[in-house]
């Protein structure tokens, strides 16, 4: 049995620019989701980056998703603006 795939996506105004700190374009986000998951000529990439992006809205920021068996099947989203306020409250402290 494999185990889930998961990554961490980041979204500048909508349109995905990272997949795990590394800088991708939408191309390459796709197939690097695609060979995380194992499968090839897929649509899971572009799929994940689509439920990725409905399920954060609009705008910037992360989703962490978790992929398994050609299917998400996790996700959790935080948008730019609870980044930016989780970073200020932890630096307060």
């Amino acid at each position: 049995m494999n185990d889930p795939v998961h990554a961490v996506l980041r979204f500048d105004d909508g349109v995905p620019v990272a997949v795990d700190g590394e800088t991708l374009t939408v191309p390459e986000a796709i197939r690097e989701l695609n060979f995380r998951a194992g499968v090839v000529r897929s649509s899971l990439g572009s799929v994940a980056l689509r439920v990725a992006r409905a399920a954060l809205g609009p705008g910037s920021g992360e989703v962490d998703i978790s992929l398994y068996e050609g299917r998400v099947v996790g996700l959790v989203c935080r948008s730019e603006e609870s980044l930016t306020t989780s970073l200020a409250e932890s630096c307060v402290q």
